[in-house]
């Protein structure tokens, strides 16, 4: 499969984005995870998603309402190994899934492996959280008597050069480490 820009709906790849991205949000807002995974996925495919952190973390949320807290993980690993280019934007995500792997699927230990890496570069939007949180898992990883992983460790980047031509151009001027639009919309999901 080929991105074909005149199969963009409207066929402005920018506005499909902005479209996508309200109704993915309003899922959120409902608590129903369908159309938050629906929404996301076109967004990224159609919208220039796959090149921002937001998409990645919708995707996520979507699997966290659906109770799938490893899909969720998952979901993050994508945009960590394979689209998302940048170190701030790549750290953001790891620290999310840090939180994932420490709140939703209660392994503190292997939070670590996560949240210790990202907290040397985090963005400003998440740099507030480190030192009260990855206290708070080194605390509870100190007590943990989980002996299993709840999840591989998160992917080292790839790159998209293999897989660039199957979404949609990158469709919003944004740097490296900026917060996230959905963020606020979604916060209470990773902080959990």
């Amino acid at each position: 499969m080929t991105f074909e820009p005149a199969k963009v709906p409207g066929g402005d790849v920018a506005r499909w984005g902005e479209e996508c991205r309200a109704k993915a949000l309003a899922g959120v807002e409902a608590r129903d995870w369908r159309p938050v995974y629906d929404w996301t996925k076109s967004w990224i495919g159609w919208g220039g998603g796959a090149w921002i952190p937001d998409t990645w973390l919708l995707y996520a949320v979507s699997s966290l309402l659906r109770g799938q807290p490893r899909n969720a993980v998952h979901s993050l690993d994508l945009g960590i190994g394979t689209w998302l280019a940048g170190p701030g934007d790549r750290a953001g995500l790891t620290w999310c899934r840090g939180m994932v792997v420490m709140n939703a699927l209660q392994d503190p230990k292997s939070a670590l492996l996560d949240l210790e890496p990202a907290a040397e570069s985090l963005p400003p939007w998440l740099a507030h959280q480190n030192t009260e949180l990855l206290g708070r898992c080194r605390e509870a990883a100190s007590r943990s008597r989980k002996r299993k992983p709840a999840v591989k460790p998160h992917p080292h980047f790839t790159g998209a050069d293999s897989v660039r031509h199957v979404v949609a151009p990158a469709a919003t001027d944004r740097r490296d480490g900026d917060p996230p639009a959905v963020w606020a919309n979604i916060v209470a999901y990773f902080n959990a």
